[in-house]
């Protein structure tokens, strides 16, 4: 290795070419070396505050919405709101929302869907599943098929007011899940119902 009028520092030596080039290149230069502040990455106090509120004015509104439902739902006997630790679910009567058999929509049960539009409209960060549900007459298989045709019908209801069609699924649990006796005509009348499960999206 030949004489040097300087010498090199020893934790220079071992720098890998590439960054010591850049290193000298921006010494000579006179840019300045990158930093956090000159990267991109900094924040200012204002910036984090804003980002901060932000943040909180788009997280979901799970009180409002509730209120918004019973308010919309007040005069509508059987129905059910519940709090869920994903959500809302709005438990709607459908015992005469249909004709036996059918999964057309009967005139009172699209006036009491009607009602809650609005709300879902308002809060359109919600999705929207809709999951229906059937007594225990008819065969097993019959009834699941029945609950998701109700479903889709409700859902399709829905996309004709304006809702989504994104924000919308539509699912079937025939008469897995009753919620009354199904020996007795009241409580079969409570099982034939429509669940709003409402979600972030």
């Amino acid at each position: 290795m030949p004489n040097l009028p300087f010498s090199i520092p020893v934790r220079l030596r071992v720098l890998p070419v590439p960054l010591f080039a850049s290193l000298l290149f921006a010494g000579c230069s006179g840019l300045p070396v990158p930093t956090q502040e000159h990267s991109g990455f900094s924040q200012s106090a204002s910036d984090g505050a804003s980002f901060s509120a932000t943040r909180q004015a788009a997280a979901p509104d799970w009180a409002g919405l509730q209120r918004e439902l019973e308010a919309a739902l007040r005069e509508t006997p059987g129905n059910r709101i519940a709090h869920l630790p994903e959500g809302l679910r709005a438990s709607l009567p459908a015992a005469d929302g249909f004709a036996p058999g059918q999964a057309e929509l009967r005139p009172a049960l699209a006036a009491l869907l009607q009602r809650v539009v609005p709300v879902f409209q308002r809060h359109a960060w919600a999705s929207i599943r809709i999951v229906g549900h059937t007594d225990s007459q008819g065969s097993e298989m019959r009834n699941l098929d029945l609950s998701f045709r109700r479903a889709e019908a409700v859902a399709e209801y829905l996309r004709q007011q304006g809702i989504g069609l994104g924000r919308l699924s539509a699912d079937g649990r025939g008469e897995a899940d009753p919620i009354a006796d199904n020996a007795k005509a009241e409580g079969r009348a409570r099982n034939r119902r429509i669940d709003i499960f409402l979600n972030p999206r």
